[in-house]
């Protein structure tokens, strides 16, 4: 039996889940709801023959009794979005869209809000779903390199857009590996990149893994240039360094396997344009086995999510305060809030 779904989001990439759940086989969207902009809901709704619209999420869950709620939404939204989301008891999960939340105290309260009324939450972190990147994994557990023993990760947008999803493929990389400390810097926000999400334009760090794997991470313009990409979000790259080789990977330009001991030398394509969809169905997907089955986990899941973000997190509190963050910590909005204060009064001289 099919999951019944709302969509909560009219922007672009809501429109890119509206187009998705037209060829989901275990979900169908039931209704959608928009901020302010009636003439683009509506626009929505009737180009995806969409029933039921509203721009009140408590009357749309009302009229439809979904069982998930995708939240797709500019970001400061989310927490609101949330607790009208976990007050419908036919809701049985909550999708939420990266970053999980822009401050310490929202992500915890999302978490303590959903736990408490027994719903099940992802964070759509669907670069794992991409084939390149999945295939990767599956040749880092295979044993491909040998034992991983360092990552280089980088992007050219800042951390708190696609610093999001770098974090969180690492994470993937090394088997969710809990962190045990890191060691972070970041600088001044000046609004170099094109994001909407009000973050430090670069920020670096070196964190250590309790299996003993150590990684950096580079955010920002400042970061390494992927050979042949323009567009500054397509400038991902992840480098894993293991004891018997390496595995290099771009968002959007080739995934390469390289063996010293047996010499295997493999190189492949990793496009993000041509498979960024197939990804976000396989992930919608996949929320069907996630509801049925919750015992069994999820690699989007709150509980995997909370461990990349508490990374990021990390990065900005080091960045103010100096020295190593010791994982597990719970964190303070000021590491975040100044970035937004500067983001202020940059604004207010214009």
């Amino acid at each position: 039996m099919k999951l019944k779904a709302v969509l909560v989001g009219t922007k672009g990439w809501a429109e890119a889940h509206a187009k998705a759940y037209q060829v989901c086989e275990s979900i169908e969207l039931a209704g959608i709801c928009g901020h302010s902009n009636v003439e683009r809901l509506n626009h929505l709704a009737d180009q995806y023959r969409i029933k039921h619209r509203s721009l009140d999420l408590a009357q749309l869950l009302l009229d439809t009794s979904p069982d998930v709620v995708d939240i797709v939404s500019s970001a400061d939204a989310r927490l609101e979005l949330v607790k009208a989301a976990v007050q419908s008891p036919g809701v049985k999960l909550i999708n939420i869209e990266k970053p999980l939340a822009l401050t310490p105290s929202e992500a915890y309260e999302i978490a303590d809000i959903c736990h408490a009324h027994g719903k099940l939450v992802l964070v759509n972190h669907q670069h794992k779903y991409l084939p390149a990147w999945s295939k990767a994994r599956r040749w880092l557990q295979d044993g491909a390199i040998g034992s991983i023993e360092y990552i280089r990760a980088s992007t050219k947008v800042n951390i708190m857009e696609q610093g999001s999803h770098l974090i969180d493929m690492v994470m993937f990389f090394n088997d969710f590996s809990p962190v045990r400390w890191v060691m972070g810097q970041t600088g001044a926000y000046e609004g170099k990149d094109s994001s909407s999400i009000i973050a430090p334009d670069e920020s670096m760090a070196s964190v250590l893994f309790d299996n003993g794997v150590r990684a950096s991470f580079e955010c920002g313009a400042f970061a390494r240039s992927i050979q042949g990409e323009t567009n500054p979000f397509y400038h991902i790259g992840i480098d894993v360094y293991g004891s018997d080789g390496h595995l290099k990977i771009d968002l959007n330009q080739k995934l390469e396997l390289r063996n010293y001991i047996t010499q295997q030398h493999l190189v492949e394509k990793s496009s993000w344009e041509e498979s960024y969809m197939d990804a976000l169905i396989a992930y919608m997907e996949s929320i069907h086995g996630y509801v049925s089955n919750p015992g069994a986990g999820h690699i989007c899941d709150l509980e995997h999510s909370m461990l990349s973000y508490q990374v990021m997190m990390a990065i900005y509190h080091t960045a103010k305060y100096g020295g190593k963050a010791i994982l597990p910590h719970r964190f303070e909005d000021s590491i975040v809030e100044r970035y937004i204060d500067e983001a202020s009064r940059s604004a207010g001289m214009q």
